[in-house]
């Protein structure tokens, strides 16, 4: 039996692509670089928005691919693309926030020179070595966001929260026993090396699924904010609404404000 993404949340997915489509439309497309006898694509820009965009991007592949994952039942490997996601949208708020907020500070900074590094590009010809980027501590991008949109919010408490979700999730990403363990069952007992389909973790995997979609819809609407497309804002806020009354969800205070 497969489990079909039900249609809000496909109608979820739809109005997030139709709005990046919208943003990415709305700056200078990657340019052609040479590459060995080809060619691959690079932004010549490399901003903010540029990379608010390619984060967008990955999200909503993401939720894509998870909906192909619970339709086969591979509950563990949509649990490794959730933790992806979770660090995909704090590194949306973060990057929003110093357009959004004014908040931009030399953490950016250091985050922009790391995620544009390029191997490709900056390694020796034939060496294997590949530089390490100095990378923005995952605590400070949390912290800044959430002194960013400390309205309504214990930011302590905010915190603690993300490392939570952060470390149960690394378990799937790092093949940890605990995590192992829950393809074990059914009668006689095995593991499910073919997926989970015909087990509850199919459904619960789906209820987490819906979440990732609701804060995907916050994803995409904070970085239309970052754009400033108060028009396409506005479409997003209308879409949530309808979401959050069909789902039961609470509207975030500080989405519309300081992010």
């Amino acid at each position: 039996m497969t489990k079909k993404m039900p249609s809000l949340q496909v109608e979820a997915v739809e109005a997030m692509s139709r709005a990046f489509r919208q943003m990415e439309a709305n700056i200078a497309p990657p340019a052609q670089r040479s590459f060995k006898n080809s060619y691959i694509y690079r932004y010549e820009k490399k901003g903010i928005h540029e990379a608010l965009l390619q984060k967008l991007a990955r999200y909503i592949s993401g939720l894509n691919t998870v909906a192909v994952l619970l339709m086969t039942g591979y509950v563990q490997e949509a649990n490794v693309i959730f933790r992806t996601l979770d660090e995909i949208q704090e590194d949306i708020f973060f990057l929003a926030s110093a357009e959004t907020s004014d908040a931009r500070t030399k953490h950016h900074a250091q985050y922009l020179e790391a995620f544009y590094s390029d191997p490709v590009f900056s390694r020796a010809e034939g060496s294997l070595d590949i530089p390490k980027p100095s990378l923005v501590p995952r605590k400070k991008i949390r912290a800044h966001t959430m002194n960013a949109m400390r309205q309504g919010i214990n930011v302590s408490q905010a915190l603690s929260a993300s490392e939570s979700i952060g470390t149960a999730y690394s378990g799937y990403v790092h093949a940890a026993s605990e995590n192992i363990m829950e393809m074990y069952g059914g009668d006689p007992p095995g593991f499910h090396i073919n997926g989970m389909r015909g087990t509850p973790r199919v459904a619960e995997c789906a209820a987490s699924a819906e979440n990732y979609i609701y804060r995907g819809l916050m994803a995409t609407t904070v970085v239309a904010k970052a754009f400033g497309d108060a028009a396409l804002v506005a479409t997003l806020y209308e879409f949530m609404a309808q979401y959050e009354s069909a789902n039961g969800h609470a509207s975030p205070p500080a989405l519309g404000k300081s992010i």
